[in-house]
């Protein structure tokens, strides 16, 4: 049996929006007097939880992905000229970038498919490609439009990634543009491990231009599949990351941390109808004594997903049946180098450290992640949406070379989305995370930096990130 340090009762603090001061001091409750930590022996799964989740197209590995371009969008001329009409409305109306959406960004024909890959985001494969942009033939402030034009199908909901309300995130390797040399991972090409960004339901990149050597590939991996792989072979290893002992770094906020799971259990749509109704009557978990729940509520619904629908595909797709709402979900938001410390971020000695099991569990998924996953390198002018709850990604180093332009050097676009009608069920432990992305607050306004070495030195000024785990802090693309 592992001991514990005496527990930390913390106060609220900078990492916390003062209106989100009533859900902390819940999640303070629930955490401040943990027991000591089990040993977790259990030989399944834990009560409630599926043991496994049943066939659907979100289960997957690299054997079984489908080798079709069903979750692939290759735009076509016509709809290229549909995204130049919208993108002149746009210019011609001066419509501000927080005012792009589905209705201002109008695609007749490729709206559509990209409203079908949405569904598959949330209740198929979870990843979609969308393909053929020329990103060379549009402004930096071009890109941008478009980029928000595109994701709009995906999520019109824009989480903030930065304490000044930064919309969007460039991502590129500081020193070949002339800045010092950068240990976050956003500026520099270092490998990452297996992650997700943590504080998103759908994560959207938009890549500007890859690596111009070699490298910065991403690896996928759907946490259903290795879900099922723990359920049959080490089902102590879900209860070790279901466990709300995990200790998260808040980078030099106050509370120096935060506990929670890692990895949750959304049950079947019904199963939870009537207890949600009585909280709701009661006032429970309220993000305020006036009984709301977060600063906004509609942001952090709890009402499942519904949709079943999937991208059009060929015959393989018969091999994985569509979801239904009545199976459940596992979801998962973690990021081990929040929880283990980082050169850029090193663990601060009063945080307690990861007990042995914690620390197997992590290396465990790693390795379940590496075996199961697919590979894909982003092109110029190529999205990636994903299912940021269910898909685990990783990036390999890149390099880019001195003897081409820099303006070719790897450059992507990162922005945290939400679908409202489509959202997943949100766990009560993350309420209190996505409300710091996803909510509403005083004083804090939009953000669209467009140019990347605008958005560097706002991020150097110590402007930190307002995600759990961001890309101002150790996750990255």
């Amino acid at each position: 049996m592992s001991t514990t340090a005496a527990p930390y009762v913390p106060s609220y603090g900078d990492y916390y929006p003062r209106e989100l001061e009533g859900l902390l001091k819940k999640s303070q409750e629930i955490y401040k007097n943990l027991p000591e930590r089990l040993d977790y022996p259990e030989k399944t799964v834990p009560k409630g939880w599926p043991s496994p989740l049943p066939p659907s197209r979100m289960i997957w590995d690299r054997e079984t992905f489908p080798t079709d371009s069903s979750h692939i969008i290759e735009i076509t001329g016509p709809e290229l000229l549909e995204i130049n009409s919208a993108l002149s409305l746009i210019k011609d109306l001066s419509i501000p970038h927080s005012e792009i959406n589905k209705s201002t960004f109008s695609l007749p024909t490729l709206g559509p498919r990209l409203d079908a890959a949405c569904q598959s985001v949330h209740s198929g494969l979870g990843i979609c490609f969308v393909n053929g942009i020329p990103v060379e033939k549009y402004t930096a402030e071009e890109n941008v439009c478009i980029m928000l034009g595109i994701s709009s199908y995906f999520g019109e909901t824009r989480g903030r990634q930065r304490d000044d309300g930064a919309r969007l995130i460039h991502i590129f390797h500081a020193l070949t543009r002339g800045f010092p040399a950068n240990l976050s991972p956003i500026f520099n090409n270092h490998a990452q491990v297996f992650h997700n960004d943590m504080t998103t339901d759908i994560l959207c990149m938009y890549c500007l231009s890859p690596a111009s050597a070699s490298g910065g590939s991403n690896s996928y991996a759907s946490l259903h599949k290795i879900y099922n792989y723990l359920a049959e072979h080490n089902p102590d290893v879900i209860h070790t990351l279901a466990a709300p002992d995990w200790p998260f770094d808040t980078y030099g906020y106050n509370p120096p941390f935060h506990t929670r799971p890692l990895l949750f259990y959304t049950p079947p749509e019904g199963e939870e109808g009537e207890e949600r109704e009585d909280e709701d009557e009661k006032g429970e978990d309220s993000g305020s004594e006036d009984g709301e729940r977060t600063p906004r509520a509609s942001v952090l619904n709890l009402s499942p997903s519904s949709s079943t629908t999937d991208l059009p595909s060929s015959s393989s797709s018969s091999s994985f049946p569509d979801p239904t709402p009545k199976i459940g979900r596992i979801l998962g938001s973690l990021s081990p180098r929040q929880l283990s410390g980082s050169k850029v971020h090193p663990r601060p000695s009063g945080i307690p450290a990861l007990t042995p099991r914690q620390q197997s569990a992590l290396t465990l998924l790693e390795s379940l992640c590496q075996k199961f996953s697919i590979t894909h390198t982003l092109s110029r002018g190529s999205f990636v949406f994903l299912n940021n709850l269910t898909v685990l990604h990783n990036r390999s180093p890149y390099f880019d070379d001195p003897e081409i332009p820099v303006e070719k050097h790897r450059h992507l676009i990162r922005m945290f989305l939400r679908n409202e009608e489509l959202a997943w069920t949100t766990p009560k432990e993350l309420w209190l995370d996505w409300g710091r992305v996803f909510g509403e607050f005083d004083g804090v306004e939009e953000r669209w930096v467009v140019d990347k070495e605008k958005d560097y030195r706002d991020q150097q000024r110590g402007m930190t990130t307002y995600t759990a785990g961001g890309e101002g802090g150790d996750d990255a693309y």
